[in-house]
């Protein structure tokens, strides 16, 4: 049983790439080109407006306690009006998302060296990488203690995260960032297109890689975040209105372990982490965003996985599950089952039954059924792990969810549901780039020359 129904550069990428990165004909590439960017404006506005506004609801992890998150420039001490609007127009931040790094001797050396990384997936190509800042930004406070940012001479670090799905352009976006670069330099790189992808990477940017181990970059990577940015995690409540559905959920350093994680690309990796050290993988499925948008691409028009979400954001699975009414003419109490509990995902899509009409089913019902099925399963998967090692943080990471709110609807009611509310789950506003954030911060990764 189921989810409770809800209604220019030339080429230089290699043969045999994974379909979003693989060579474009040149008559479609400016239309490809620009959907890309449509789509990256909207998912850029949900990142920045959204999930790193200061205005969203506060919820401790450990005490329960509620509060809006207030930022330093909330609380500076009184001014007359010209010095506090001279103050407001130094306090500005790069339009892509970013964290600081706190002011301390591991991260000095990034005032001087730029560094990147990079983990490149099936689909995607996730990048992290350092700039330093003179204007004042504002100061940020980790569940009520104080950190310093800024270093002496009032510079700030900060990393910054950028997405693509092509390779060139991925390339191109270096050269014009990585300026200080020179020959011998080393970007960090994870993931499978590490491999793939090392001989063009430093023959295009005349740097050497350093391969990093995905699983130990991934950990480094959730553990870094948790522990350092400010409100990295946060629930979502469906129920709520407007920015109210996303309630960040700081917790103490000394609180952090044990937790699930449970990383969603292709495929799914479930990881028991007991410490920064201390982690192994529990367990795992072959049925994660890679189904998504394999059966999406035989079953829809849908030309990339952003055009699936929209899809399924628009449909209406009931045309095409079969709940539990529709079987039983109303709920099944004897099992606690609800009437509107999905008991066979598509269930209506089957055309060996017998029937006077055969139905047409639009994209954006098999679209939205096919996104409650993965998403359903990967809920309950995530239950039982928790369950069984005890756990009772579960936190969603891997670019599959990108804050798609049926799919955060969908596996927080999965974990509320099965565990009858002992379990939380908890997503992560930088769900994609954990991979890339734990190689980016790991000196000891295998260099290629």
């Amino acid at each position: 049983m189921g989810h409770t129904s809800v209604t220019s550069s030339r080429r230089i990428s290699p043969r045999g790439s994974p379909p979003n990165l693989r060579r474009t004909p040149p008559k479609i590439r400016k239309v490809l080109v620009l959907r890309e960017k449509r789509a990256a404006a909207t998912e850029d506005q949900i990142m920045d407006d959204l999930l790193l506004s200061s205005k969203l609801k506060r919820v401790d992890s450990a005490t329960g306690s509620v509060s809006p998150r207030v930022c330093a420039a909330d609380a500076l001490p009184t001014t007359t009006p010209a010095a506090s609007t001279a103050l407001r127009q130094t306090q500005k931040a790069p339009k892509t998302p970013y964290v600081i790094l706190p002011a301390s001797d591991t991260f000095e050396k990034f005032r001087k060296t730029s560094r990147v990384s990079v983990d490149i997936g099936g689909t995607l190509i996730k990048v992290v990488y350092s700039s330093v800042m003179d204007e004042e930004l504002p100061e940020e406070s980790l569940n009520g203690h104080t950190r310093k940012y800024a270093y002496e001479d009032g510079k700030r670090v900060l990393v910054n995260f950028k997405k693509f799905t092509d390779m060139d352009r991925f390339i191109n976006f270096l050269k014009e960032v990585w300026t200080d670069r020179k020959r011998g330099d080393v970007i960090h790189c994870t993931g499978g297109g590490s491999y793939k992808y090392s001989e063009i990477i430093m023959k295009e940017l005349g740097v050497r890689l350093q391969r990093t181990d995905e699983m130990r970059s991934l950990i480094f990577g959730v553990n870094f975040l948790l522990s350092t940015n400010v409100d990295e995690s946060f629930t979502y409540h469906h129920d709520a209105i407007g920015r109210n559905k996303f309630q960040y959920r700081p917790i103490a350093a000394d609180l952090i372990y044990p937790f699930l994680l449970v990383n969603i690309g292709t495929g799914i990796s479930i990881l028991k982490v007991d410490s920064p050290t201390s982690y192994e993988r529990v367990g795992g499925s072959s049925m994660g965003g890679g189904t998504f948008m394999g059966l999406g691409s035989l079953l829809t028009p849908a030309q990339n996985f952003d055009e699936l979400l929209e899809m399924a954001n628009r449909g209406d699975h009931r045309n095409v599950d079969k709940l539990v009414c529709d079987i039983y003419g109303g709920a099944y109490d004897e099992l606690g089952l609800k009437a509107d509990l999905i008991a066979g995902s598509m269930a209506k899509c089957n055309r060996f039954e017998e029937t006077t009409k055969k139905q047409q089913h639009k994209p954006e019902d098999i679209a939205k059924s096919l996104l409650l099925m993965v998403s359903n399963n990967i809920g309950q998967m995530a239950y039982l792990y928790g369950t069984r090692y005890n756990l009772k943080r579960i936190y969603f990471g891997g670019y599959f969810i990108r804050q798609d709110p049926i799919t955060m609807r969908t596996l927080s009611f999965a974990i509320n549901y099965w565990s009858k509310g002992e379990i939380e789950a908890l997503y992560l506003k930088h769900e994609g780039y954990l991979g890339a954030m734990g190689s980016f911060l790991d000196e000891d990764g295998k260099l290629d020359d």
